[in-house]
């Protein structure tokens, strides 16, 4: 018992006291305290009393992004186009890959700084919606409903449109607006006053022209015949005239 009380304190008073003088530049491994590996360098060898730490830098596809005392590089990231992910930086020996999500969807989680993680669709603003701030890589679409007395009937619409004032067009309102489409406006009723006037006049104005036409034609032709009348009475006593012949004997009149 006393023996293996022993050798724990002995162990205890090798290794301990190594590692709490290892400065924060350096990393404890085997009762040493050895040199850390700059970022985008592995520990090839671990330093010795006699010898200093071997670094090497990391193979590509590799990467170390701090000081350390590791043999191998860390794994770079993966953008997987699956999950509507894309590259934003490259991976390189001293930085891991940065993430970002494909045109059409937002970063709903990371978890380093300026790399995503999990990437969602944005919300799609519906017909009686306007968009009020479009998506982005970290932020989703929000829209809200159009006011009253305006309307959109397209998806994704940036402003909603004033219902139409019929009668500021001289038209009259068929049917109401509503929150996905306009007021539906028709002609004003044409009035017949002016067919009727356009038929009515015409019908009675044309007998009476043409009574007073046949009128005017009917005592002119009616004076030509009493001028024909009153010439025959002259020409008939003219033709009635005896004509008086010279016989042979002067001085005896003769009739025919």
């Amino acid at each position: 018992m006393f023996l293996m009380l022993h050798i724990v304190l002995m162990i205890h008073l090798l290794f301990l006291p190594d590692t709490w003088s290892c400065e924060s530049w350096e990393y404890s491994i085997g009762g040493e305290c050895c040199p850390k590996c700059d970022p985008g360098l592995r520990v090839l060898t671990h330093c010795t009393r006699s010898t200093n730490t071997v670094c090497v830098p990391c193979n590509p596809g590799w990467f170390m992004d701090h000081p350390n005392g590791l043999t191998m590089c860390l794994k770079c990231r993966q953008c997987s186009p699956g999950n509507h992910m894309q590259v934003k930086e490259r991976c390189h020996y001293s930085q891991n890959t940065k993430c970002t999500c494909q045109p059409g969807f937002f970063c709903s989680y990371q978890l380093e700084e300026d790399s995503c993680d999990i990437c969602v669709r944005h919300s799609n603003a519906p017909p009686g919606f306007r968009v009020t701030q479009v998506g982005t890589e970290t932020q989703d679409v929000k829209f809200e409903p159009c006011p009253p007395g305006t309307f959109s009937s397209k998806e994704m619409s940036l402003s909603c449109v004033k219902w139409t004032d019929c009668s500021e067009k001289d038209m009259v309102k068929t049917r109401s607006g509503n929150a996905t489409s306009d007021v539906v406006c028709e002609p004003l009723p044409q009035s017949h006053l002016p067919l009727i006037l356009g038929l009515g006049i015409p019908a009675v104005l044309i007998p009476p022209a043409f009574l007073l036409a046949f009128l005017l034609w009917r005592k002119k032709a009616f004076g030509k015949k009493k001028e024909v009348q009153a010439e025959q009475p002259q020409e008939k006593d003219h033709m009635m005239t005896p004509i008086q012949e010279t016989a042979p004997n002067i001085g005896e009149p003769s009739y025919a």
